[in-house]
Order: structure tokens, then C-alpha cells, then sequence
């Protein structure tokens, strides 16, 4: 994460009401951060289609991939998990399962951080231990769709990690970005995935918004990958 939580806090500033959407949250390393940080005025919508994740969000006794029990994620109130893939529609689509085999139990478990619904191309160059062994078909929902039908009507920081999809996402919540204050997303400017798009690209869907830092990956091991993640603001947004 190129942005801390303390520091989306200072931007999103005192609100009686504060809705968070976190797309691709994985096993809830980061949505605990949230919580923990926000007080009981935050709404933290989370979503992930891969089947050990929403094991890792939905039942009690289950750990993260550092050993941390996901209890207090689960049981949270202000918490609200989705097992969906974010798309342009809702329907089934195939979702590439990543197993990260650098784990003590070759990922089988834990570690799965890099699943798309675009299929995968080069990411063995840069991560030769992430591995896409198998599939699983999974329930897609777009944006527009998901707020329409949960009557969300504003949403103050959208955080993506969703490998390649956010086109995708971007396409199928053209309506709901209309009323989303910041949005925070992972970006490639190669082709790491199938018809994923790239950061100009990402700008053009973004056209209401501006950006506001980007920060750009640095990978020694991989000094070839060409990618970031980018914080844009919507452009008729107040300073806090």
C-alpha cells in the first residue's frame, strides 16, 4: 500500500458517516487497519471472490498469512464482506487462482494474493513463486449494480487491489464514481494480465477525477516491472 490508512483518514477529515469499499481485500490484513483506525462511524464494505479468502472473512477460528486471527474482522459490525469478483456486469466469470508458493504450505492455505478474472501473462518473470494452478467460477457484481441494490449513495474512498480488472470495475460503476470521493487503485503499464488496461487509459475512465500521487513500484528483484498505485480525487471534492 503506497498510502497509509492514517493518512486516508486526514484526507476523508471528521464525518458523521464515513462508507469505505475495499475491492480485492484479500484475507483482511488491510481491513483491519481500517477498523482499528476509525472509530464507529465508518461502514467497510469488502470484497473477494477467492475461496480462501472469504474463508479467511466469513468463518471464526481462521488466521491471516502472518497468524493473525481473523476473529475480530468477522464479528465487526461496522464490517461488511461480499464474496464477489468487481466487474462491468454481474453474472459468472472465471476467477485465475494464485497460490503463492513460498509459504510452508505452498500457498495452499494462505497467500492467495494475486487471483484475476483476466488470465495472467507475465507474472511469472517478476514472481516465479506465484503460481496459477487452478480456477473456480464466482459471482461477478458491478459497482452500479451492488450500491442500486444496498441503496449506497456515496462513498468516501474506494480502495482496489484487483489485478488487472480495473477497467472492468471502472466501466461497471460509472454511475456510483459520480458520488465516490477518492479513488485508490494498483496499476500496470504491461501486460501482467489479459485486456487489462493501462494507466492512461485508467485516467481516461477516471476523467472526473485528478490525480494526486502515484507511487511507482520498486522492485529489485524485478527491476522491469512497470507498474504503481495511484490515489485520485474527485474533482469537485472540498479540502477537508
Amino acid at each position: 500500500m503506497g498510502i497509509s490508512v492514517d493518512e486516508i483518514k486526514s484526507l476523508i477529515g471528521e464525518k458523521e458517516k464515513i462508507v469505505i469499499f475495499e475491492v480485492g481485500c484479500a484475507d483482511g490484513r488491510d481491513t483491519r487497519q481500517f477498523l482499528n483506525k476509525f472509530g464507529d462511524n465508518i461502514k467497510i464494505y469488502t470484497f473477494d471472490p477467492e475461496p480462501i479468502n472469504i474463508k479467511a472473512m466469513t468463518e471464526l477460528g481462521v488466521e491471516n498469512c502472518v497468524g493473525d486471527l481473523n476473529d475480530d474482522i468477522v464479528s465487526d459490525s461496522r464490517h461488511i464482506f461480499h464474496p464477489y469478483a468487481m466487474s462491468d456486469t454481474d453474472g459468472k466469470e472465471t476467477f485465475y487462482r494464485s497460490r503463492d508458493t513460498g509459504y510452508d504450505d505452498k500457498g495452499y492455505s494462505r497467500g492467495r494474493y494475486s487471483g484475476s478474472i483476466h488470465k495472467p501473462v507475465d507474472q511469472l518473470k517478476g514472481w516465479p513463486h506465484i503460481v496459477f494452478d487452478d480456477s473456480a467460477e464466482v459471482e461477478t457484481r458491478s459497482l452500479d449494480s451492488f450500491c442500486e441494490e444496498h441503496n449506497i449513495e456515496h462513498i468516501d474512498f474506494l480502495w482496489m487491489d484487483t489485478q488487472g480488472a480495473e477497467g472492468k470495475i471502472f466501466e461497471g460503476g460509472k454511475k456510483t464514481l459520480k458520488n465516490v470521493d477518492y479513488v485508490y487503485t494498483e496499476y500496470y503499464n504491461q501486460d501482467m494480465y489479459e485486456n487489462q488496461v493501462y494507466f492512461e487509459q485508467l485516467q481516461e475512465l477516471l476523467s472526473d477525477f485528478t490525480l494526486i500521487a502515484n507511487w511507482k513500484y520498486v522492485d529489485y528483484a524485478y527491476p522491469e516491472c512497470n507498474g504503481g498505485d495511484a490515489l485520485f480525487v474527485r474533482n469537485d471534492v472540498k479540502s477537508s
